[in-house]
């Protein structure tokens, strides 16, 4: 905190009231005021060092961010780790007796959180992390099909977190049949070292691809990605 140099206040009277005490009081207090008006500046050292413990890692009230969220910004005040992870790979299915992991060949924007073997995503810290994907799925087949997503933390399925979904026969033997499943969810990573999240898709189908496709022309349109991902901190554990 910014300091100010005291003076040394006198002593209580001893008995009754003191003329002498109460003008000593009066002086102490006039040279505090003097100082402040004239010659008082703010520690600028120390008010940095306080704002730069508070803001980082710890635990409660005054200690800092739980989890050891860092980043106080000056212009746009705290980051958070997100990232957006895109595939523009086309993603086919092993079977319809297997499991599919979904992978990823892009991380950006990214703020702390990476991929490693293209499917397993590591936070920087311990908390709750929204998740949002949605996929683009084609049937290339004949026949109508079902697809599920579902994620799975440090390999092991996370209870209730699938989703089916029914995906129309293709319409011709060139056109398939599209649709884009979206989903959401809250993941929560209490040891960022060691927990990774993945997503894994099966259908029964064996058509059935997580497909991309190259920019548009006529009019001018972006690619599209196979996969988009999102996932932002929202809370300490």
């Amino acid at each position: 905190m910014s300091k100010i140099t005291n003076v040394r206040l006198p002593n209580a009277a001893s008995d009754g009231y003191s003329a002498a005490q109460t003008n000593q009081l009066i002086r102490s207090l006039e040279q505090i005021v003097f100082q402040l008006n004239n010659t008082y500046t703010a520690v600028i050292s120390d008010d940095t060092a306080s704002a730069s413990s508070w803001f980082a890692a710890g635990s409660g009230a005054g200690g800092g961010f739980a989890g050891g969220i860092r980043g106080f910004q000056t212009s746009n005040g705290i980051a958070l780790p997100y990232a957006m992870l895109i595939s523009d790979a086309d993603q086919s299915s092993a079977g319809i007796t297997s499991e599919n992991l979904i992978t990823y060949t892009s991380v950006s924007p990214s703020n702390g959180i990476s991929v490693v073997d293209n499917s397993k995503i590591y936070v920087p810290c311990a908390g709750q992390y929204l998740v949002e994907v949605s996929l683009q799925v084609a049937n290339h087949g004949s026949a109508a099909a079902e697809f599920e997503v579902w994620a799975k933390d440090t390999g092991t399925n996370i209870a209730l977190s699938n989703r089916r979904f029914d995906v129309a026969a293709r319409k011709s033997l060139t056109i398939w049949s599209h649709i884009v499943p979206a989903v959401s969810f809250i993941f929560t990573v209490n040891a960022p070292s060691t927990n990774y999240l993945q997503l894994a898709w099966w259908s029964d189908g064996a058509d059935i691809y997580l497909e991309h496709y190259a920019a548009g022309t006529t009019p001018t349109r972006p690619a599209i990605p196979s996969v988009i991902l999102t996932i932002n901190f929202v809370s300490a554990v």
